[in-house]
């Protein structure tokens, strides 16, 4: 299976939202292709948490009669969307992938729920993730770990990792998840995806359990730019226009794309600037010094951020492994390390200036979204895959360099990797601002219409 094939019966969210505009195609037909992919998948891929066929359902049946009826719906008509499962929808237990939460439901929708539901988006389901969006893999989940429906073997990266595997699989054209230093777009980079982290603050956050407030953002994740432009639309209540023209200019960060990078990364990288430059960008590279320490200073600033979530998620005896660990290390941070957050708090200062002086000369940055493909999940390492030192990565070592500025980015596919057939990501990233920017080269790259 490629992500880029829906499954039987399936399509893009845009296809489905269409045919179900003209009545060609009706809502619960859509969604029953969907959830048979679901009853078929799920089992084995452990994308989804909760899987609401009763209220999906009545609310696809519910639309055909409004549009049988001449009522004209809404832009995401018919689709079926998955939720991370740290977003409120009413009536749900939002479980954060933590068996500690209390069991609970929420009172009323997310905003972001709201909106897809105002657009006529059918809710089908709740993603797997981190606990509490603790991790990069989808493998710290009380729910247990979500598998990569390219290769079962691997992680479909995270902590988002259950939206992707439920796009890439084909439970739903489009889900969101959340991003706090490369949450969506290291899933879409894995699973072979378009995801967008967009400029802080563009979606409302209300009823979206933090993780470390001031970094996160709800991100959608889709098969195609197009159906992730429609999604960031309908969350933001309007068009998106773009103001790039034909001549980008693009920045390439050095120190993102040197030898850390696996060979492979590497290699459609280049491949991908050459694409560029025969879209008539013009590539130069640029410097961000402090990118290497970008890492550290992130961990440590959202792990003291993110201390009011850690301590209630250590309240419980079914706190997991690495909670606990992140709680400790945050807690010593914030009694012990000061002069090492102040430096944290300098280099996130430097990164952020150095980020705008190289945005001031370009439009846009571009790198790989990550070093390497998607890596072995935890329980399928073999002893040989231990001597490895890139089994086991800092996956997000490049996408937290745009998190600590505040900086939008969007991962699109470049290729698989020659080195194991597993899909690359491209990382494009811009000012404050500059979504519907990175969209439309993003959209340009893939061929798609609307670059």
């Amino acid at each position: 299976m490629t992500p880029y094939d829906a499954p039987p019966g399936t399509s893009d969210a845009r296809a489905t939202a269409r045919a179900v505009r003209r009545g060609e195609r009706c809502a619960e037909e859509v969604l029953e292709a969907h959830l048979e992919v679901v009853a078929r998948l799920n089992a084995e891929v452990n994308a989804l948490v909760h899987v609401d066929a009763e209220g999906a359902l009545a609310a696809a049946r519910a639309l055909d009669e409004r549009v049988a009826a001449g009522i004209r719906p809404g832009a995401l008509a018919g689709v079926p969307v998955v939720v991370k499962d740290n977003i409120d929808v009413g009536g749900q237990t939002t479980a954060a992938g933590s068996a500690g939460r209390l069991p609970v439901s929420a009172v009323r929708d997310a905003t972001v729920v709201t909106r897809l539901r105002a657009a006529d988006a059918i809710l089908l389901g709740r993603a797997n993730m981190d606990e509490l969006a603790m991790g990069a893999s989808t493998q710290t989940s009380a729910f247990g770990p979500t598998r990569n429906p390219l290769d079962h073997r691997r992680s479909p990266g995270g902590s988002s990792g259950g939206s992707a595997a439920a796009v890439a699989s084909g439970m739903a054209p489009l889900a969101l998840g959340t991003d706090t230093g490369g949450s969506v777009r290291e899933p879409a980079s894995q699973c072979g995806l378009v995801g967008i982290a967009p400029s802080q603050g563009r979606f409302p956050m209300r009823g979206v359990l933090p993780f470390a407030p001031g970094f996160d953002t709800v991100g959608p994740l889709g098969r195609s730019v197009g159906d992730v432009r429609l999604a960031t639309e309908v969350l933001v209540g309007r068009r998106l226009r773009s103001r790039l023209g034909g001549r980008v200019r693009l920045g390439v960060p050095q120190e993102l794309c040197g030898p850390a990078n696996q060979p492979g990364v590497l290699e459609r990288f280049d491949e991908a600037l050459e694409r560029l430059r025969g879209l008539g960008c013009v590539v130069d590279p640029v410097s961000l010094p402090t990118a290497p320490r970008g890492l550290d200073a992130y961990m440590k600033l959202t792990s003291v951020a993110a201390l009011p979530v850690l301590r209630q998620g250590v309240q419980t005896p079914h706190a997991g492994a690495e909670v606990v660990r992140r709680h400790e290390y945050a807690d010593h941070l914030r009694r012990h390390g000061r002069d090492l957050l102040e430096a944290a708090e300098r280099d996130r200062h430097w990164l952020r200036a150095e980020t705008r002086a190289a945005l001031a000369e370009h439009d846009l940055l571009v790198s790989p979204t990550m070093p390497t493909t998607a890596p072995l999940l935890f329980g399928d390492l073999t002893p040989e895959d231990l001597t490895d030192p890139m089994a086991r990565p800092y996956t997000d070592c490049w996408t937290v360099v745009t998190s600590l500025g505040g900086f939008p980015s969007l991962s699109v596919p470049m290729g698989t990797s020659p080195a194991d057939g597993m899909p690359v990501g491209l990382m494009l990233a811009g000012p404050p601002g500059s979504d519907a920017d990175l969209l439309a080269l993003g959209a340009r790259f893939l061929g798609e219409p609307g670059g």
